[in-house]
């Protein structure tokens, strides 16, 4: 609870905030180069907040589901999905992790560092794989391994994960059906920590269902 608290106070500033703006743009370029993206496709986002993510993604897809487990970031999505160029997008209150799958099924589940805040990832990823239809794709972005625990040393009572080693990923994806399975590199987060600047890299997860 502590997390969505943060984030609910977090929520209305958000996207005023220039480093989570940059961050979803690097991010969306990196998912340009592996997934297949079109004008055609029904996505989803999960842990996505305001929808930053999906925004910079809005020429290459068709709608969007922009889902969050924050109340106030889905408030804040929806107010900003409440504009002409998202007619058809949503913004939904949603725990992948928890909630019952819903009816709908998409051509694209994506996520930017959402996954850490997660508990158990391996049953997420292959409830991703259970919400695509038939050669649909997966581009989940998050933290290499942070064996110091410093990215979030400022967080308190931090309860997820401190990042992920790639091999590990790479085998929950493979075990949840996807093939054509990558993880590359997708830039660097970078934030303070005790006074100094340091950079945390990312990774982008990404396969296809047969």
């Amino acid at each position: 609870m502590a997390d969505i608290d943060r984030f609910n106070e977090e929520a209305a500033s958000w996207d005023e905030d220039q480093t989570n703006v940059e961050r979803a743009r690097v991010v969306a370029a990196a998912i340009r180069d592996v997934a297949p993206l079109h004008g055609d496709m029904h996505a989803l986002e999960i842990g996505g907040g305001t929808g930053l993510l999906a925004r910079a993604l809005a020429d290459d897809l068709g709608t969007v589901v922009v889902t969050d487990v924050s109340p106030g970031m889905v408030e804040a999505a929806a107010r900003a999905l409440d504009d002409p160029r998202y007619d058809g997008w949503e913004a939904r209150l949603y725990d992948i992790e928890h909630d019952p799958l819903p009816e709908d099924r998409f051509d694209l589940v994506m996520a930017q560092l959402a996954l850490h805040h997660m508990g158990d990832v391996p049953a997420v990823v292959r409830r991703c794989a259970e919400l695509l239809r038939p050669g649909g794709s997966v581009a989940l972005v998050d933290l290499d391994h942070d064996p110091e625990g410093a990215f979030h040393a400022a967080v308190p009572d931090f309860q997820g994960h401190h990042g992920f080693l790639r091999d590990d990923v790479r085998g929950w994806l493979e075990a949840a059906g996807f093939t054509h399975v990558t993880v590359t590199g997708a830039g660097v987060e970078t934030k303070e920590v005790e006074s100094v600047a340091r950079e945390f890299p990312m990774f982008l997860a990404s396969g296809r269902l047969p």
